[in-house]
């Protein structure tokens, strides 16, 4: 599909004030993202962690690291993540019988049932999200929406990556010139 000069001119009127608006979109999902909620009456998670339940109930064996690239967040970070469902009695870590070293996550019988309440969660809001945008837009351009969010999503997930290997070469060179 191509775009013609002036219809993509039009895209980029009043460019600052749709700077501002994405800006304000990421912050608002980034606090609503780590609120804690309680998808099992008994402890509170943040999203990021209910998602994390997903991945272990696709992929039941999956890795710490195998985590931390499917969230973009530092090890440590996943670890801190880690303890706090398994603490919680969400999650159970299993050594990998081929190599020593490595913990294999898998669901506990908690762990599964706030992962459902998770999924029935998020089909609400998300539902929700729907309704209250079909008093403003059409069905074409809610279907847009998820259409751009799903593309937008693919290109900063590039940029991260380019990034993430410029600054850890900028940082070897550094450690190198030392």
């Amino acid at each position: 599909m191509s775009v013609k000069s002036k219809d993509i001119s039009e895209v980029f009127a009043n460019l600052d004030e749709k700077v501002n608006v994405v800006f304000r979109n990421q912050m608002i999902m980034s606090v609503y993202q780590s609120l804690p909620k309680d998808y099992d009456g008994s402890r509170f998670i943040n999203e990021i962690e209910a998602h994390i339940l997903g991945f272990i109930h696709r992929r039941p064996g999956i890795t710490a690291k195998e985590i931390c690239k499917l969230i973009f967040r530092t090890k440590g970070t996943v670890s801190t993540m880690l303890s706090h469902l398994e603490q919680g009695g969400y999650v159970e870590q299993r050594v990998n019988q081929a190599n020593q070293k490595e913990r294999n996550l898998f669901l506990t019988s908690k762990g599964e049932q706030a992962h459902q309440q998770h999924i029935l969660y998020e089909r609400r809001v998300t539902s929700d999200f729907i309704i209250a945008m079909s008093q403003y837009c059409t069905p074409e351009e809610i279907d847009g929406y998820f259409k751009v969010i799903h593309y937008r999503t693919q290109y900063f997930e590039q940029i991260v990556e380019e990034q993430k290997a410029r600054y850890t070469a900028k940082r070897q060179g550094d450690k190198e010139q030392e």
